[in-house]
């Protein structure tokens, strides 16, 4: 079945493997005959199901990252990595009228936070330990800028002393902001005009378009 592809040879979850180059970890271990049903999500490195941990040919530092995309190569060791569990706590939004106060109550693990840097091992290349920080010292805009390329895979939370959750702090303080800010003028009108229905018109013409009618309508309004 691969005889016009070029093989390497890797060691795929402790076994050592010859495969087709190219693929991914995940193509890699379906190629296999592993039949990976947990630990596979979107395949769009979005959902940071496939977290996985590797150790490249002549490397001496182990990396992490996606399985659905990281691309096997040539003397690759590499593993799939299990879910982490990690404390989720329970609270509403609706009923705080300022819920970032309520962070050291919700997180008080946070607070314990000495800054080791062991969770920095980021699959985002998000400085984790930087966010934490941010988080400590009240700095929740900078938090949330540097958090918004989170994809909850949870392996910084596997790797803190301190039993911190970063995702899930971090997620709080996403959702706490967005509650305190002004709602924008521009988004709020464009709700009220979709809660009254006043786009159903428009839509339910494009819906009736066939392909044809609809790419000629999309590149008219695009003005091509």
């Amino acid at each position: 079945m691969h005889n016009d592809k070029t093989m390497i040879i890797i060691q795929l979850e402790g076994r050592k493997i010859r495969l087709p180059e190219g693929l991914t970890v995940i193509e890699a271990l379906w190629d296999t005959g592993h039949d990976v049903k947990r630990g596979v999500g979107c395949l769009s490195g979005l959902c940071g199901a496939c977290t996985v941990a590797f150790l490249e040919k002549g490397g001496k530092k182990v990396k992490f990252g996606l399985g659905c995309q990281k691309v096997v190569e040539e003397g690759l060791n590499v593993i799939m990595l299990p879910y982490f569990p990690s404390r989720v706590a329970r609270y509403l939004l609706d009923v705080m009228e300022k819920p970032l106060e309520h962070l050291p109550e919700i997180y008080p693990e946070l607070y314990t936070c000495n800054d080791c840097k062991a969770c920095n091992i980021c699959p985002e290349w998000i400085n984790v330990a930087g966010v934490m920080k941010a988080a400590k010292d009240a700095d929740y805009e900078t938090a949330t800028e540097h958090i918004m390329d989170c994809i909850m895979c949870g392996l910084c939370a596997s790797r803190c002393p301190k039993g911190i959750a970063p995702q899930h702090v971090a997620l709080f303080i996403q959702r706490a902001l967005a509650k305190e800010r002004l709602f924008p003028p521009n988004l709020q009108k464009r709700l009220e005009e979709l809660e009254s229905f006043q786009f159903d018109a428009d839509l339910g013409r494009l819906a009736a378009m066939v392909d044809d009618e609809l790419e000629a309508h999309c590149r008219q309004a695009e003005g091509g």
